[in-house]
This record gives C-alpha cells, structure tokens and sequence, in this order.
C-alpha cells in the first residue's frame, strides 16, 4: 500500500494529529515507517486494519464547512455509498497489486530459468576443458613434465 505523512493519515482517519498521536501512534496500535529522507510515514494499510475505512478528501473536509461537520454530514445515510466506494477503490488496488506481483514472479522464473541454462552450458565447456587437458598430458613426452 502507500505511504501518507501523519497529517494525511489523521484526515484519512477522521480524527485529529494529535489524537492520532496519543491514542494510537505513542500506545503502538499504529506502527510508523521512514521513507528514504527519514521522515514518518503511515501505511495505508495500517489504516485500514486500525480504523476499518478510510475518509476522502471530499468527506473529510466539504468546502465552506469545518472537519467536524463533514464528518458528522457522512455519518448519516451517504457512509455507505463512501464504504462501497472506497472498498471498490481497495479491491481495484489489491487487483493491481497482484497482477504486478505475478507479472515479477514470471519475470523472476524467467530469469531463473536463463541462468539455470548457462550453468548447464558452462559446465558442458568445463568439462570439455578438463577432459581436453588430460588428453595433452597423456601425448606429451616424459622428459616435459614440468609444462
């Protein structure tokens, strides 16, 4: 899944920074990446599996109005069309995901399969060499053991 700042993640859950921080980061029911600067960063996922769904743009903060009156406006009857929404968009991601999963785990049998065949063909070239040395030793002349 992706990685969003602790602000974003706060809106994606519908509650504030610092509650975020005090009820569920600082207890450790939410866990905390980095992302390569160093900077915290929540999971998506670890959202979902806290907070069950996730608020939209558009349901967190409605133009004109404050965070909580657009989140008491989505707890009447549209938080089911915004669950079915986002459900559909989690499923149509977990979709993608997996089809590039299976689209690395054929590349990555591919590439197993190449290199399984030049192991193959470098052992056949060793074993010519070795079998070709024996042979020259067994021509020479005594007297030219040292080469």
């Amino acid at each position: 899944m992706a990685l969003v700042s602790i602000s974003e993640a706060a809106r994606l859950a519908g509650i504030n920074r610092s509650n975020l921080y005090s009820s569920y980061i600082n207890p450790g029911k939410l866990s905390l990446s980095r992302d390569s600067a160093g900077r915290p960063k929540v999971d998506t996922s670890e959202l979902l599996r806290v907070f069950g769904s996730l608020k939209t743009n558009a349901t967190v903060q409605q133009a004109g109005g404050t965070e909580r009156d657009s989140l008491q406006q989505t707890e009447g009857d549209t938080s089911g069309q915004f669950a079915t929404d986002s459900s559909a968009a989690l499923i149509q991601l977990l979709q993608a995901q997996l089809a590039e999963a299976k689209d690395r785990e054929q590349a990555a049998l591919e590439r197993e399969q190449f290199y399984q065949q030049q192991i193959r063909e470098l052992t056949g070239t060793l074993k010519l060499l070795e079998h070709h040395g024996q042979a020259d030793k067994a021509t020479r002349p005594w007297w030219r053991f040292w080469t």
